[in-house]
């Protein structure tokens, strides 16, 4: 199920980015851009993007609160000016992905060309680029000239998700910040 959210990046600079709820964000203080997102059993500083609304699974949605002991004025937030948008693959880029929940683990299979599911080195690096846009992880998935999927990421995950017929996979085309 979709549901509308928000981005928030981690405030330490890096790529890092999760998404969490419209609603959620609504309810803080008006505006509050400094968060807490809850990344496992962690609460992880972040900026909230209160400018857009992105249409994203629920299942891909993180817990937040606000941040009182920052107040996260834009001059605290982006000293020097906004930061530049993170490299490769380019904002505004779309992917082709299925946002699963099995077992109680959330992830993401993201739809890639075979030459990069089938090995490490490029693959690693889109594996980390998309964990960081989803914030959950993520198994890229590569199609054999017949339809047969390769699957790269965790042994655990690619486990979990060739259990599941691709046709039954929930795809969506997401678009990437």
């Amino acid at each position: 199920m979709s549901t509308w959210a928000y981005e928030c990046r981690a405030r330490d600079d890096s790529a890092t980015r999760w998404f969490v709820s419209r609603l959620a964000i609504n309810e803080l203080p008006p505006g509050t851009r400094s968060v807490l997102v809850r990344v496992g059993d962690d609460w992880v500083p972040a900026i909230v993007d209160r400018s857009r609304q992105i249409d994203v699974e629920a299942m891909l949605l993180h817990d937040v609160i606000a941040d009182e002991e920052f107040s996260g004025t834009d001059s605290e937030v982006f000293p020097g000016g906004r930061p530049a948008s993170p490299g490769p693959p380019t904002a505004g880029q779309k992917v082709t992905a299925a946002a699963i929940s099995m077992a109680g683990m959330k992830f993401v299979v993201v739809v890639v060309d075979l030459t990069t599911a089938s090995g490490p080195g490029e693959a690693d690096l889109v594996v980390a680029d998309m964990q960081s846009r989803f914030g959950v992880p993520v198994v890229l998935m590569g199609q054999e000239e017949d339809g047969t999927p390769v699957y790269y990421g965790s042994e655990d995950l690619k486990d979990r998700v060739a259990a599941v017929p691709v046709d039954q996979m929930p795809w969506k085309e997401y678009t990437l910040n």
